[in-house]
């Protein structure tokens, strides 16, 4: 059975090429950092939601990789972003970052930097305590069956 955010995710990453980036919202398709996965962001309720759509692998033939309950990643939602800022240096969306190796949550903030890049910080009790990552536009082919990036 496919999961209704796997659904969506898959159909939204087939027609990408199709749709430009909305300007001043994390919507659309990020690579994230090192180029392992693709995350397809999208509004949903009064933010944003980000899900899995593409992963980088080594041989077509790789399995799955699993999230901590054993499903797979793609399709999994990890970004969720509830509230919305304007400050000095621009928007920043405030929510959560989910890591699907472990299922554990932290407070994340989204902002893009100068370059237009994505910006995601998660962090401890406070943003100084963090890291940051930056994700750019994915701009690569179409995501092709079971989440595979085109190499």
């Amino acid at each position: 059975m496919i999961r209704p955010a796997l659904a969506l995710a898959l159909l939204c990453s087939w027609l990408a090429p199709a749709f430009a980036f909305a300007p001043n919202t994390p919507a659309g398709n990020w690579l994230t950092e090192g180029g392992g996965a693709v995350i397809h962001i999208v509004p949903c309720g009064n933010g944003y939601c980000g899900a899995i759509v593409g992963m980088q692998f080594d041989h077509p033939t790789d399995p799955m990789p699993v999230d901590w309950q054993g499903h797979p990643q793609c399709g999994l939602t990890i970004v969720q972003t509830t509230s919305v800022t304007q400050g000095d240096n621009g928007t920043v969306w405030q929510g959560v970052v989910l890591d699907p190796r472990n299922g554990v949550s932290h407070p994340a903030l989204l902002s893009f930097n100068a370059d237009g890049n994505l910006v995601l910080r998660g962090y401890l009790l406070i943003p100084l305590l963090g890291k940051s990552t930056t994700w750019t536009a994915y701009r690569g082919g179409p995501i092709l069956p079971k989440c595979h990036l085109p190499t």
